[in-house]
């Protein structure tokens, strides 16, 4: 497993999540941690680079000058050599502990999406959550994605899928979850959303009125970039694995039974006392 960070001037905030991240990976055999350093201005490479020293294969990738959340992880994937692909926010606002679930999701989809919107799980400000339901509601008009929450900075691949999606991306900035994701669409790729913790945490480098406005122009791009590179797959569904109903495209059927996972067993309890809620994503659901 790869665990991309993205990080621009998170010198104060790595110092406390990263530890985090290095003791729950130890416990993973092969596992490693990419830190890409997007231009960062406060030493955030060289505090990164020391707190990995504890995860072999573990690395720092520090770009020139700010790039881009969006190229900051696509650098950082186009680096990965883990069999599942992960990306996490540097100030871990996502629980690590709900990484297993999210990696047991793969068995059933190409795509498996941590998400605030679907359980009880996410502490967020007032403002932070129209922001997202508003965003969301863009996203959805302009890019037909029937995706709960799409921007959720705790997201896993397939590699192979990963090197494909993100090879084919475009957006540098906050919006380019939801282009990578209108890629998934298109190319008939399986996603499914994950109830995860998640707590926001202070000192961001997203701000509303900033890059908001960026965002929905990414939206754009995002939405001509998948309509150059084909029309979304149809889906259909297939035999429910347990409680979840997994959605193959025509496209799937085709590729034969190297990509299929029925005989997979159902992903475990998220948490101690709580079954996991796991929503199929596909064309024409809600």
């Amino acid at each position: 497993m790869s665990v991309v960070i993205p990080a621009y001037n998170e010198a104060r905030r790595l110092p406390r999540s990263l530890p985090l991240l290095v003791a729950a990976l130890r416990k993973v055999p092969g596992s490693e941690v990419i830190v890409v350093d997007d231009g960062s201005l406060d030493g955030t490479a060289a505090i990164a680079a020391g707190l990995l020293r504890g995860l072999p294969g573990s690395r720092v990738i520090r770009l020139p000058w700010n790039s881009g959340k969006g190229a900051a992880i696509r650098v950082g994937v186009a680096a990965a050599t883990g069999e599942a692909i992960v990306f996490m926010d540097a100030d871990l606002a996502s629980d690590v502990t709900d990484l297993p679930v999210l990696l047991a999701a793969l068995e059933h989809a190409e795509v498996a999406l941590g998400s605030r919107r679907i359980g009880p799980g996410a502490d967020r400000t007032r403002t932070r959550q129209l922001g997202s339901w508003a965003f969301n509601q863009i996203a959805r008009s302009i890019t037909d994605l029937d995706i709960a929450d799409t921007q959720c900075g705790f997201k896993a691949f397939r590699k192979a899928e990963a090197k494909v999606l993100f090879s084919l991306s475009r957006a540098t900035g906050f919006g380019f979850d939801v282009e990578v994701l209108s890629l998934a669409r298109s190319l008939g790729y399986r996603i499914v959303e994950v109830p995860v913790r998640w707590t926001e945490e202070p000192g961001g480098t997203f701000r509303i009125i900033r890059h908001t406005p960026a965002m929905l122009a990414d939206l754009v791009r995002a939405r001509r970039h998948v309509h150059r590179a084909g029309q979304p797959s149809p889906a259909r569904p297939v035999e429910p694995l347990g409680d979840l109903a997994v959605y193959r495209s025509r496209r799937d059927e085709s590729a034969g039974a190297s990509r299929s996972r029925e005989g997979a067993a159902p992903p475990p309890d998220a948490q101690a006392g709580g079954a996991v809620v796991v929503r199929q994503v596909g064309p024409g659901l809600g």
